[in-house]
């Protein structure tokens, strides 16, 4: 059966990793919240909406539930259109998350496409895919997240007051210039038993300041968290971000980075390559860290979306795989993304997926997806205080057609 040309609603899933937002008396996690669950004891951390094969969502078409991975595999052309398989897109390319956390996620990276297919190709296990993971964390509530390197002279103004770290500094001492890189590797270098040792002792001296400094407070939150772990100095080596609802960042490809607190919308390329640096029980895979990040300073900020018109801002990103928008309390015409399929989530009250054949109503919660087929359609709220999200790929621009076009030329 081919997917025809209209809104489809989906039944998207949730994953309940230990770090997410549990219910605790009348403050109700806000995704449990959100898809109308009964509260329960379970932490719940991330809302998938998408076609990832760990975690699909499911559409009907007229014949019961169906992943819409497998829906997709079935009908490229309808679904993804000619645009998308002319990019070298054979997948839904982006995945669409709500990411909810009270606990800090691990230090992490994510390989650029050349290192994505390496690391593939040497364990697949462990980097089950090929592709790059670009990835845009947009706040809902005040949102706290490391990212990016500190420069050098910063790091050292907060390491250099801390006593408990004497071993890890004798070592990074002797380098005949300090950078990040150095910082990093002397780190994740340090014979375990040392940095038990070391972390106790920062624990120790930490607990004894009468004021500490944010970092300083940072890391002792991190530690009573994972107490053996010497994940818990990145907070002294990365950027510390923290963000209001409507703000963004955007974290490219072999950049560390670690979500700390908050709920947001998050959009990445469809991808589950993880190389993880620390706050974490999983393997740390150190040659890969260490081949992979960028050890820049600075490059990771926290911006804000362009005001297309009003009630209508776009999220964008260098990814070419994906774009966000958020749309509230206004009428908005998917025509003008005509061509490429896109996914939906109501995040406040209701709105009509309408086209020429179908007038629905998206509830809080229920999330939605059309193909590249469907030519014309509107999103258009019922009422005061709507908001919804879509995630699309970005339409091609003229340099990009010309580019291909010059491409082919070249081939002829």
């Amino acid at each position: 059966m081919v997917i025809s040309g209209r809104f489809y609603e989906l039944r998207s899933h949730v994953q309940h990793y230990s770090w997410g937002c549990c219910t605790r008396g009348d403050d109700v996690a806000y995704i449990s919240d959100l898809v109308g669950a009964e509260p329960d004891s379970r932490p719940w951390a991330e809302l998938w909406i998408g076609a990832h094969p760990s975690l699909s969502s499911e559409v009907d078409r007229g014949n019961g539930w169906e992943l819409l991975n497998e829906v997709i595999a079935s009908d490229t052309e309808g679904t993804l259109g000619g645009s998308l398989l002319s990019r070298g897109f054979n997948k839904l390319p982006f995945l669409l998350k709500v990411l909810s956390c009270e606990r800090a996620l691990s230090i992490q990276s994510h390989p650029d496409l050349e290192w994505a297919r390496r690391l593939h190709c040497s364990n697949p296990r462990r980097y089950p895919d090929a592709n790059h993971k670009p990835e845009i964390m947009i706040a809902l509530t005040e949102f706290y997240a490391l990212a990016g390197f500190r420069s050098t002279a910063s790091i050292l103004d907060d390491l250099e007051c801390l006593g408990s770290i004497r071993m890890w500094r004798q070592i990074w001492r002797e380098a005949v210039e300090l950078t990040p890189r150095v910082f990093c590797e002397t780190l994740l270098n340090l014979p375990g038993s040392v940095a038990r040792v070391m972390l106790q002792d920062l624990r120790r001296e930490l607990k004894s300041r009468r004021e500490p400094t944010e970092r300083e407070a940072l890391a002792l939150w991190l530690l009573d968290q994972h107490p053996c772990d010497r994940g818990v100095l990145f907070a002294f080596l990365l950027n510390y971000l923290r963000f209001e609802p409507g703000s963004c960042v955007y974290i490219p490809p072999n950049e560390p980075h670690a979500y700390l607190r908050g709920t947001g919308v998050e959009c990445m390329a469809n991808s589950d390559n993880v190389i993880r640096a620390g706050l974490t029980s999983k393997t740390i895979d150190i040659r890969a860290l260490l081949g992979t990040l960028t050890f820049k300073s600075g490059s990771v900020k926290v911006c804000s979306g362009i005001s297309e018109s009003g009630g209508v801002t776009l999220f964008k990103s260098p990814a070419r795989e994906f774009q966000v928008r958020f749309i509230r309390d206004v009428r908005f015409d998917v025509s003008r993304l005509a061509g490429v399929p896109g996914v939906a989530l109501v995040l406040s009250g209701s709105w009509h997926f309408r086209n020429e054949s179908t007038d629905q109503v998206g509830k809080r919660g229920s999330s939605w997806f059309w193909p590249a087929s469907m030519r014309c359609g509107t999103l258009e709220p019922e009422g005061d205080d709507c908001l919804v999200v879509i995630a699309t790929v970005p339409l091609e621009d003229n340099n990009e057609k010309e580019n291909k076009s010059k491409k082919l030329k070249r081939s002829k």
